[in-house]
């Protein structure tokens, strides 16, 4: 029976993100927040490989402590427990330290077989956290699985697709990490009994004393790639209005549109 760790990350909800246009950037305040939209799959597929073949799902997350709204709803959806790293020396922490954090919290566990994560999250998808936390737990990993199809004890075999819709067949030994495509599946709605059991899950909360984090290693201190400045790309419309019949209208704006070098069929 399979020991599944799905990493989740908290973000803003990007619908809900406004333009400050005096200032060019994104406004974040009062912005409401979630679980990053392919993690969905990710918890989804986790609950699906321990309904057939048994075993635990734990959920893992590094951030805030406003992240246990998004692993309360990861065991809502069948995850069976829950982990949380905060800590105020994780801010600032990039993809690649957030992996050697959550790699912390995987050896801390301990007994596990997979490791599975989105391909990228929805407010950065730098598609770097899943690579990187196969390298520091030395294990194999596998990209962009639309398809599990096969799980035994020792070994995992997926399907994985690559440019121009081909699709590569992949089998490696456990434990892996592997990294999913929304693709994958459709992740479900929880019941109301299913969120009112979630209360009762264990969900932990881990700092960098309690993982061992070398501080140096994570936030902004350790961090490769630091962000300088969020610009916001400026547009502006023509406000061109042609008048007269729509035979008329319709040959003025075409002209237009030639004069703007765009092609008119």
């Amino acid at each position: 029976m399979p020991e599944i760790i799905v990493c989740i990350k908290h973000v803003y909800d990007e619908t809900d993100l406004r333009i400050d246009r005096v200032n060019n950037r994104i406004d974040f305040e009062g912005a409401k927040t979630k679980i990053s939209d392919d993690d969905k799959n990710a918890i989804e597929e986790a609950v699906r490989i321990k309904e057939k073949h048994g075993g635990s799902v734990t959920v893992l997350s590094l951030g805030g402590a406003e992240a246990r709204k998004s692993i309360k709803e990861a065991l809502a959806m069948g995850c069976d427990k829950g982990r949380l790293l905060v800590d105020p020396v994780f801010d600032g922490s990039d993809a690649i330290r957030t992996a050697y954090v959550l790699s912390l919290a995987v050896k801390k566990i301990g007994k596990f077989d997979l490791v599975i994560t989105a391909s990228g999250s929805t407010d950065i998808y730098s598609g770097i956290v899943g690579p990187s936390l196969a390298e520091f737990l030395k294990i194999p990993l596998i990209t962009f699985v639309t398809k599990i199809s096969e799980l035994s004890s020792n070994k995992i075999t997926a399907e994985r697709t690559l440019e121009e819709g081909l699709v590569e067949t992949v089998e490696c030994d456990l434990p892996a990490v592997v990294s999913i495509s929304r693709e994958i599946n459709q992740p479900r709605f929880p019941t109301l009994l299913q969120i009112m059991s979630a209360g009762k899950k264990e969900i932990l909360e881990w700092n960098s004393q309690s993982l061992g984090a070398e501080l140096s290693l994570v936030g902004k201190t350790g961090s490769k790639i630091q962000v300088e400045a969020l610009n916001v790309p400026k547009s502006a419309r023509k406000r061109i209005i042609f008048e007269g019949s729509p035979e008329d209208t319709a040959s003025k704006l075409a002209d237009a549109l030639l004069k703007e070098g765009i092609e008119v069929k």
